[in-house]
């Protein structure tokens, strides 16, 4: 009896040791728990990668499509995994600044073909290099823009292709694949069939197609329900089958000063467009659709057509 005893309590002991060890080991440390996010972060990263890795065509012209296609779709992000490790140096903070978005609201990429230049073709089995010429078909409100011609180089890598480098076919291009803080706006403005510039009292000046400029009504006046009834520059779709005007978009113009008051630093609608020393300038857009219901209605397009124009180009025409 006393030897069964022994044995028993010899085995409540093994036992209480072990759950005590398992307890411990269970107890995550201060270090396990920091490590914790890069174990996540690197899991992240090994799936991002195994994505990219499976969205690479293994033919060099369905590389050139897809890479065109992703232009014309603003996608920084499929363009950023369609490049070879060289070819992204330099690519991935300026991508993730524009949120991986490339390209402009307007003009915008309708179409393209993309057509293979075979004399330049370099190199043989894996190592060659195929090189297309991919012509994007841009349009603006107003109508056709233009085309924007791109030389694209594609190098095999195993049993797949990738874009070695993307080149302007000419120093007249708008560059319409890279990001909007990239693109080449003198081209953009040259290529405009006419221009017209609206100069405020305010010191503000935009640069707009005569077509847009024949549709909007300009305004300038205060805004009495913001504080210190700060000047304005408003816009309005002259809706003429409605007989009115509809607000498109307001710039507001705010001296130094104000543009310190708290009610101005934590205004949610209001964003800094530049300034000058005539104030600090900012645009302000209705919160919601102005057609809403109605959003495809010939009114409702050409109503969003314009506001997305005067994104485009109420920022980049601010005088000094």
């Amino acid at each position: 009896m006393l030897k069964k005893i022994i044995v028993l309590g010899s085995a409540l002991a093994i036992g209480v040791t072990a759950y005590s060890v398992v307890t411990i080991v269970q107890q995550p440390s201060s270090a396990a728990a920091v490590e914790k996010p890069t174990v996540v972060q690197s899991s992240v990263s090994e799936q991002l990668k195994m994505l990219e890795s499976g969205i690479i065509p293994t033919s060099a012209y369905d590389t050139a499509q897809t890479w065109a296609k992703a232009v014309k779709l603003r996608n920084g992000a499929l363009q950023y995994a369609l490049l070879t490790e060289q070819a992204r140096s330099g690519l991935k903070a300026p991508l993730e600044n524009a949120h991986w978005v490339t390209g402009a609201s307007s003009p915008w990429v309708e179409g393209f073909t993309v057509a293979s230049i075979t004399d330049d073709s370099v190199g043989s089995g894996q190592n060659q290099k195929l090189k297309y010429q991919i012509d994007f078909d841009l349009v603006t409100s107003t109508g056709k823009f233009g085309t924007d011609r791109a030389i694209l180089v594609v190098s095999q890598q195993g049993d797949q292709w990738f874009v070695e480098s993307v080149a302007p076919a000419s120093d007249k291009s708008v560059g319409i694949w890279n990001t909007p803080e990239s693109l080449n706006d003198q081209n953009i403005e040259k290529t405009f069939e006419a221009m017209k510039a609206y100069d405020s009292k305010l010191g503000y000046r935009i640069l707009l197609p005569e077509k847009v400029m024949s549709k909007l009504k300009i305004v300038e006046a205060t805004l009495p329900n913001e504080e210190g009834n700060p000047s304005s520059v408003q816009f309005y779709y002259k809706d003429t089958a409605a007989k009115k005007d509809v607000p498109l978009a307001t710039v507001v113009r705010l001296t130094k000063e104000q543009a310190k008051l708290p009610y101005y630093q934590e205004h949610p609608f209001l964003t800094k467009i530049g300034e000058s020393k005539e104030g600090v300038f900012y645009s302000l857009y209705p919160s919601e659709h102005q057609y809403a219901g109605n959003e495809e209605s010939e009114q409702g397009r050409e109503w969003m057509q314009l506001l997305e124009v005067l994104q485009a180009r109420i920022g980049k025409s601010l005088q000094p």
